[in-house]
């Protein structure tokens, strides 16, 4: 899943992705209608005594946003996994599937299956291209170009082709528990805009294109936690966050994503 038309031309920094966050961050349905009718009303945002007008054409994109993602969300949900259907994958494509421990032996050990998956697709398609690649990255990933380094905030969980100046690095979230989610599921939304944001920011000041994607995986879970996944929707089409692969995605677009985007960082 990738921005496309409008959306693809709008700066990250468009401020309709403000608005966006504000309509998030309103708790209940009546409160996000009350909302929109005022805006769609008199063009406003107001907060007790303070208002603040909002350009039409940000308006009018926000609408738009709203009726495309809506449809969108449909499709993601409908892409999430069980846990059961992820290792099916796993166990068809002879992946060896790893288990998050836990202290406690009474919480549910969850499987590792799309860290698997992913990392099957990547280790065929580098090979193909004669390319090394950090599958379980132990440090954080480096950029040094045209005089600009970055260094980012977190240790991610893949990088090709590897560590120093990888031109593709991904996330993996994939929550395989039985009860309905909790905060790391907002947790895991800030720390993909948080990487994502940093290496626009990189990019804008000279540094190389760099692919960010981030995997999602969890269907119990992240059924549980629709506004988190919206405001990964908001992400991806916002721009912070480059293809963003759901549930059996990964089974249909990972390899053709990342095969198209080395081939486009190899020829730059």
């Amino acid at each position: 899943m990738q921005r496309t038309g409008v959306w693809k031309e709008l700066s990250w920094r468009h401020p309709v992705w403000e608005v966006v966050r504000y309509y998030r961050a309103l708790r209940g349905k009546n409160a996000k209608k009350s909302f929109l009718d005022e805006l769609s009303r008199d063009k406003t945002l107001s907060l007790g005594e303070k208002r603040l007008p909002i350009h039409d054409e940000v308006v009018d994109l926000l609408f738009q946003y709203l009726d495309v993602e809506n449809n969108i969300y449909l499709s993601a949900e409908s892409a999430l996994r069980t846990e059961e259907e992820a290792r099916s994958y796993c166990e068809r494509n002879q992946l060896s599937v790893g288990t998050t421990k836990t202290k406690s032996t009474d919480h549910h050990q969850s499987s590792k299956a799309m860290i698997s998956s992913v990392t099957g697709v990547a280790k065929r398609v580098c090979e193909e291209k004669g390319l090394d690649f950090d599958p379980d990255p132990q440090n954080r990933c480096v950029w040094l170009n045209n005089e600009t380094l970055h260094i980012t905030s977190r240790n991610l969980d893949g990088a090709v082709p590897g560590l120093v100046n990888p031109n593709v690095i991904w996330e993996i979230k994939e929550y395989w528990g039985k009860t309905k989610g909790g905060s790391k599921m907002s947790d895991a939304v800030y720390e993909c805009q948080l990487v994502g944001r940093e290496l626009r920011e990189y990019e804008e000041k000279g540094g190389d294109v760099v692919t960010h994607v981030v995997f999602l995986d969890g269907k119990e879970q992240w059924s549980h936690r629709q506004s988190d996944l919206r405001r990964f929707l908001d992400l991806t089409y916002q721009g912070l966050i480059d293809h963003l692969i759901i549930g059996d995605q990964v089974e249909t677009e990972w390899e053709s994503i990342l095969t198209d985007s080395l081939t486009s960082a190899l020829c730059d």
